[in-house]
């Protein structure tokens, strides 16, 4: 009797085991655990709550993207039903995202409360409690999203880039237009080649803005500054600009003017940007020399600037970028409008020498004085040209210095018959004095005697220091 019970449970437990395995492999412990939850939720009455993506201004509601960033830092996103994965602007990493179809639950003081997106015409979130806890749960509840939020963005190193797209129709206009690409910019300001002074200046700068928000609300300012980087083409603009993202850690969110039917949806790109934000906007010059009569005024662009839209935003910082300031309207640039002028020139010798330390690894070589001889003749080339000339031979370093000075040489006998002179523009000037004369050549250029020679070479070192005394134009203002 006793052997015959005791094989009746051994056969009671195996029978229970391969039910369970049967019930676990099918899925239907799973789904009666929702059928469960789904008819207990029928017994309680909830209380709902609406969170819009978009405020009746068609600005950003910051709750939205909190919320949305602490439901998709939730343990709970891997045991979802449908969960998006996207890879990061790190190779090794892969983002989970919550599908927008489906509801999310959640646990908090016991309670448990329910979220759900609703993509209807305008985007918004839903957050159900019931009504039994909403009054025990919903204020610590959002406490406790804004300081896991905080929390995400003190661990969250990378920088987004935003760009905006072009109005499709009259009824997309007070949509938002703003489109996340991908930052995957290397540069640090540890990279950047420039005079470590003012480099140091910059940093300086930078670093006492971000901690001046109670010195520019005690002047009554809104806080945010303004940069204007002027200088040719391929010195080094929009490499300098991702560098002061990553330094600050801030959002770029470039705008291109090109893309803008008119000073309305200027304002409307303005408003949907958000703190802790660097608003670009390049070749400013150009853009108001092609403008017509559909696209951004410069009524438009100074308002953009200054004007009271560009009031409602803090902690944000304006870059505008040309390549002279000469021709601007000076109405553009006065105090105010634009607090720091940083010059980018052409590339020098002590400039060639950083990049020649970067791209080859060279501190010092026997062609350096040769080098250096060639660039106080007055040759120049822009700093995106020697590093392409680094970057193709940087596997023979001499090969790469023999070819930036043939390249020199050449830009030099380009300009025959005129004298370079680096004003605060960065561009070159011409003087009717020849460099080479045309009499004796024999497969290439004559030079001149030896006595003007010096004569000529003294001049090139007096203009060389005059414009590096008045290279820079940044100016001294300080925060505390």
């Amino acid at each position: 009797m006793f052997l015959l019970n005791l094989i009746l449970l051994v056969f009671a437990i195996i029978l229970v085991w391969l039910i369970s395995r049967f019930l676990y492999r099918t899925g239907l412990i799973y789904s009666l655990k929702k059928a469960w939850l789904f008819m207990a939720d029928k017994f309680y009455v909830y209380q709902f709550y609406k969170i819009p993506k978009f405020n009746e201004n068609m600005q950003e509601n910051l709750l939205y993207r909190k919320v949305h960033a602490y439901l998709n830092s939730l343990p709970c996103v891997e045991d979802s039903d449908f969960v998006n994965l996207f890879s990061s602007s790190k190779s090794a990493e892969i983002s989970l995202i919550f599908d927008e179809n489906q509801t999310v639950v959640d646990k908090f003081l016991g309670a448990r409360v329910l979220w759900r997106f609703e993509n209807s015409e305008a985007k918004y979130l839903v957050l159900e409690i019931r009504k039994s806890d909403k009054r025990r749960i919903l204020v610590p509840y959002l406490q406790h999203i804004h300081q896991v939020f905080d929390e995400i963005e003190q661990k969250r190193k990378e920088v987004r880039l935003f760009v905006n797209g072009e109005v499709e129709s009259e009824s997309q206009r007070n949509r938002r237009c703003w489109r996340l690409a991908p930052f995957t910019h290397p540069t640090t300001m540890e990279t950047i080649a420039m005079d470590s002074d003012l480099k140091a200046r910059i940093k300086s700068d930078l670093e006492n803005f971000l901690k001046s928000r109670q010195y520019y609300h005690r002047l009554g300012r809104v806080w945010k500054r303004s940069y204007l980087l002027y200088g040719p083409t391929g010195t080094g603009k929009s490499t300098f600009i991702a560098a002061m993202a990553k330094f600050l850690n801030y959002d770029i969110y470039e705008i291109n003017l090109h893309k803008i039917g008119n000073d309305s949806d200027l304002k409307h790109l303005l408003l949907q940007t958000t703190a802790k934000s660097l608003l670009v906007v390049e070749d400013l010059d150009l853009y108001l020399q092609t403008t017509t009569a559909a696209a951004v005024s410069l009524s438009g662009i100074l308002n953009f600037m200054d004007g009271i839209s560009s009031c409602c935003g803090e902690e944000r910082v304006t870059v505008f970028t040309m390549t002279a300031k000469e021709n601007i309207d000076p109405t553009i640039l006065r105090p105010g409008r634009v607090d720091v002028h940083i010059n980018f020139p052409l590339c020098d010798f002590t400039a060639f020498k950083t990049l020649a330390g970067s791209h080859l690894g060279l501190k010092g070589h026997k062609l350096f004085p040769q080098v250096q001889e060639i660039f106080q003749t007055g040759a120049t080339l822009s700093q995106a040209e020697i590093c392409e000339i680094l970057i193709s031979n940087r596997s023979s370093p001499t090969r790469a210095l023999k070819t930036v000075i043939t390249a020199l040489q050449t830009d030099l006998s380009s300009r025959v018959g005129r004298i370079p002179n680096r004003p605060t523009s960065g561009r070159v000037e011409s003087d009717p004095t020849p460099l080479f004369s045309r009499e004796g050549q024999c497969g290439g250029i004559g030079i001149h005697p030896i006595r003007e020679i010096k004569n000529l070479y003294g001049f090139f070192r007096s203009s060389s220091r005059k414009a590096s005394m008045e290279k820079v134009d940044i100016d001294d203002f300080s925060e505390s």
